[in-house]
């Protein structure tokens, strides 16, 4: 636990952007997070029967529109968990705006997050480490850990944010030249 005096979070100054209809910064859980961005993207989305669906289209379109070097579907399914997690936890009428951020770190990881206006998070160990049994649906984080996200939430002023971090995809190593000599 941290102390009254220590910042749970890095910040992140939010840059504008075309996309961008919010000029909020990024914040960051600094256990989870090493690095510095090297782009940044937000969206707020209604918590309805839409949101879900939504944050998967946006977090797609952001990534592709940014050219990131992870997997774009993966991440948008990650982004629709954590934004279902969201609007089915936090309680809030479908009116409410649920804000969602993805930051491409330097190193090439991406961390996506969703902020809500509940402050605590019961059970997120358990949640995050829950097994569906033989023929049981996988659900809610665990999709996003076997997904390959690393998972971490912290309390906020005016709720909490549950962060995504995703690391980038290989490139191969060319171990032969691009033109080989022999015939």
């Amino acid at each position: 636990m941290t102390s009254s005096d220590e910042r749970l979070f890095r910040i992140f100054p939010q840059s504008h952007s075309v996309l961008d209809s919010h000029h909020q910064g990024v914040a960051a859980v600094p256990g989870l997070v090493h690095g510095e961005p090297a782009w940044m993207g937000s969206w707020q989305f209604r918590a309805n029967r839409y949101a879900v669906e939504n944050a998967r289209s946006h977090t797609r379109m952001h990534l592709t529109l940014a050219n990131v070097n992870v997997d774009v579907e993966a991440a948008a399914r990650i982004g629709g968990v954590l934004m279902a997690n969201a609007v089915t936890h936090s309680r809030v009428p479908e009116y409410a705006q649920i804000p969602m951020q993805w930051v491409l770190l330097q190193t090439g990881e991406l961390l996506i997050q969703v902020q809500d206006s509940r402050r605590d998070f019961p059970g997120f160990d358990e949640a995050v480490t829950w097994e569906p049994a033989e023929g049981k649906k996988p659900r809610g984080l665990w999709i996003a850990r076997e997904l390959g996200a690393e998972l971490a939430f912290a309390p906020t002023e005016a709720g909490k944010i549950v962060q995504a971090l995703i690391k980038p995809l290989e490139v191969p190593a060319w171990d032969s030249p691009a033109v080989s000599d022999t015939p």
